[in-house]
């Protein structure tokens, strides 16, 4: 593409006392299909750009994958997912002639029951399934549907060391559970910020400012579902402890549980505020947590729950860890509020 088709410099002209407009080339209003009187929003943005968009714009409506008695059903999973991340409102599945076989349709249905947020199953026959995603932004936002998530990934660590505190692998199992929730809001929030960097009114409807801040709310997603992970795998641990684990180290597993906890809150706090001075607490309190894991770590004797404990440890220095990694953003992003620009 060369780059006068992107780009063209266009002199503004005043047209009356106070308006000034800039003509369109013909050829991107006819690649638009736009015509005369139709109706266009201009943003300005906080980097002194101005976006000028359709009210209405094309959207992803409708895929078609096919797939074969050789597909596996995790390759089947990852191109659905792949097609829900793009945002297609409508998947279909199909295949060539042939019936689709009974494992793939029970992937396809636990997929959509478990991890694809808003999806259902609105038509399927011998040959093929329709998926259709119902839930848009406007009915669960950006900022619900995090905190949603952290919620869900904060009560998966509590109760995966409430799990190993009580020897409960029951619990456990119910922990390891949860993460399917976590990872539902995820590809939710995944596949909005893929579409908020296609369209400016989704990208204004999440309440985010410009396509940049896409970047790093991709990042903090996935630091948040990282974190349900290693609460996961706390929970995994659990039914691999013979005896008791020893009182005073318990305690000391809480508390530094507990410490990890508070940044992690405190982060999502701080990027919800935008409180730059908040992150930067955040950010300068976790080498703390890491010491007193270091320090539990070296302390540790020799015994058949040694290994298992220190597995643990490390899955909540990781909390911590990751936490940092989301108020790092928030520093980022908000760096504007503390300095002086000349």
């Amino acid at each position: 593409m060369v780059l006068s088709q992107i780009k063209q410099i266009r002199r503004l002209q005043m047209t009356g006392g106070s308006t000034y407009t800039v003509s369109l080339p013909k050829t991107w209003i006819l690649e638009l299909k736009l015509k005369k009187n139709s109706e266009m929003t201009l943003i300005k943005n906080l980097n002194n750009s101005i976006t000028l968009f359709t009210e209405i714009q094309d959207e992803k409506h409708h895929a078609i994958a096919s797939i074969s008695k050789k597909d596996s059903k995790e390759s089947i999973r990852r191109k659905i997912i792949a097609m829900y991340l793009s945002g297609y409102k409508t998947i279909e599945i199909k295949t060539k002639g042939i019936e689709i076989q009974s494992s793939h349709r029970s992937t396809i249905r636990d997929l959509v029951r478990s991890t694809l947020m808003g999806t259902e199953i609105i038509e399927t026959s011998s040959e093929k399934i329709v998926l259709q995603v119902l839930t848009q932004l406007v009915q669960l936002s950006f900022n619900v549907a995090l905190k949603r998530m952290y919620d869900s990934a904060k009560n998966m660590h509590q109760d995966a060391i409430e799990a190993l505190k009580n020897q409960d692998k029951e619990n456990a199992v119910e922990v390891e559970k949860l993460d399917d929730e976590v990872d539902r809001f995820s590809l939710y929030l995944m596949r909005n910020l893929n579409l908020a960097l296609q369209d400016t009114q989704i990208l204004l409807d999440s309440g985010l400012k410009k396509p940049s801040d896409c970047l790093g709310y991709r990042t903090i997603v996935k630091c948040v579902e990282r974190i349900a992970d290693h609460a996961g795998l706390i929970a995994k641990k659990v039914k691999y402890v013979k005896n008791p684990i020893n009182k005073k180290i318990l305690k000391e597993i809480e508390t530094i549980s507990e410490e990890s906890l508070v940044v992690f809150d405190n982060a999502i706090t701080a990027l919800t505020k935008k409180d730059y001075n908040m992150a930067e607490k955040v950010a300068s309190s976790v080498p703390d947590v890491i010491e007193k894991e270091k320090n539990l770590m070296d302390s540790l004797k020799s015994d058949e729950n040694t290994a298992i404990i220190k597995l643990v440890l490390e899955d909540i220095r990781r909390t911590a860890e990751y936490s940092r990694d989301i108020s790092e953003i928030t520093l980022d992003e908000t760096i504007q509020t503390v300095i002086e620009e000349i």
